[in-house]
């Protein structure tokens, strides 16, 4: 372990969940000490692109990483906020083989390419709508407006969350999120708002499953409800974590993808653009850019099964390893001048969105809404500018999202 990196400002922070722009220290970690030993988290922080690629397909590593949240408990919060623990343990993102693919086959019966292409037409529809009520010479927040907007409304209509309940309800499973998406010392204080939020997100899909198990509408949460394989079907407890993982993931990682893709094209105009004038053969290499340059999802855990000697270092069986996709993703062995933003680059063989079996499901969904998202941009607000370069980023570990992106519009 680098005593220099430990008394170092920003890996303090880091812990902390202060840090706003985390790349200074992934650089110096991926340099002096790529599998690191976070003492403060009790885990491994791992920043390089090789070792992150190989360890995400090595089944020595287990994807049940509770103990994160356990370990961060005091004992009598633990047992309070258990109904929340053994929750976020059902989360496909969590489970180990054979459920893993028990679940991963049953909601690719329901979460089918056929629909997501029916999507792109409404999806189109909720752009322009959004866009609409961005006007010409009015302040804007387009977090806010449009880039949050856009995939709660996709998402909730997926899973038939019905219109007077959805703001409640992304309300309700982002509580859950803070608490999912923190780490280190701070996340006790989410835990008991989020076991409350999950409690009042288990009502409502109380009410919802039954109703579509009595008449079964044309909706994701149907189809889940009655998709079965191989004589298994999910049961009410899978049902709920599944929904409210597929809302967590589709709705969050998009927001902040498309957030931080318009936040990099406003900061390089010169990319901006170039978008601008040859939209088609550039808006798919301005998404996997943005996927890279700011990665929505920062970190994959794991826990390891057995002895394991990665890079030299000797992880022990049970202990926790982080592995920093927002590293790995500027890391200069894979991608050249990996701290600047080209919308060009080829190949463009990022992490966002993980890698092997728990490769994210709703990766397609996001990359057309993000897609649709920056052609309508360029199409009906080329003058969008920044309205302010002092931009925030929310304090927690596992998204990289930022807090507000105050934007104008020139005639």
């Amino acid at each position: 372990m680098s005593d220099s990196i430990t008394e170092n400002a920003d890996y303090r922070a880091f812990c902390e969940e202060r840090l706003q722009d985390p790349y200074p220290l992934f650089a110096r970690l991926r340099a002096d000490d790529p599998v690191h030993w976070c003492a403060p988290m009790k885990l491994w922080l791992v920043t390089r692109y090789d070792l992150c690629l190989t360890a995400l397909k090595d089944e020595r590593f287990s994807s049940d990483r509770t103990d994160m949240y356990v370990q961060a408990l005091p004992p009598d919060l633990k047992a309070r906020v258990q109904p929340l623990l053994d929750h976020v343990a059902k989360w496909i993102q969590l489970t180990d083989e054979p459920d893993h693919t028990r679940l991963r086959k049953l909601v690719n019966l329901a979460f089918t390419p056929k629909m997501i292409r029916q999507l792109m037409p409404r999806i189109q529809g909720l752009v322009d709508a959004l866009l609409d009520e961005v006007r010409p010479g009015e302040p804007c927040d387009l977090i806010s407006q449009f880039c949050q907007p856009l995939p709660a409304t996709v998402i909730c209509e997926m899973l038939g969350i019905p219109l007077a309940e959805r703001d409640r309800f992304r309300e309700l499973v982002e509580g859950i999120m803070h608490f999912s998406t923190a780490g280190g010392p701070k996340l006790k204080h989410h835990a008991e708002h989020a076991q409350e939020c999950l409690r009042e997100v288990i009502v409502l899909f109380e009410r919802l499953v039954s109703e579509r198990r009595r008449e079964p509408r044309d909706d994701l949460l149907s189809a889940l409800v009655t998709a079965e394989a191989d004589g298994e079907k999910l049961s009410n407890d899978e049902l709920y974590a599944m929904c409210v993982f597929v809302f967590l993931a589709g709705h969050e990682t998009t927001t902040n993808g498309i957030a931080s893709g318009v936040m990099a094209l406003l900061t390089h105009p010169a990319q901006f653009a170039k978008l601008k004038a040859d939209v088609g053969a550039h808006v798919r290499g301005t998404v996997e850019e943005a996927l890279r340059f700011e990665s929505p999802v920062t970190r994959a855990v794991r826990k390891a099964r057995e002895e394991i000697v990665l890079e030299g270092k000797t992880i022990a069986p049970g202990q926790l390893v982080v592995f920093l996709l927002g590293a790995a993703d500027r890391d200069p062995a894979v991608f050249p001048e990996p701290d600047v933003f080209d919308i060009t680059r080829s190949p463009n063989k990022h992490l966002a969105f993980g890698f092997g079996a728990h490769f994210c499901l709703g990766a397609v969904l996001a990359r057309m809404e993000m897609e649709i998202a920056f052609r309508a941009i360029v199409r009906r607000l080329p003058q969008l500018q920044l309205a302010t370069t002092d931009l925030a980023w929310k304090p927690t570990m596992g998204i990289r999202a930022l807090t507000r992106l105050p934007v104008r519009v020139t005639a």
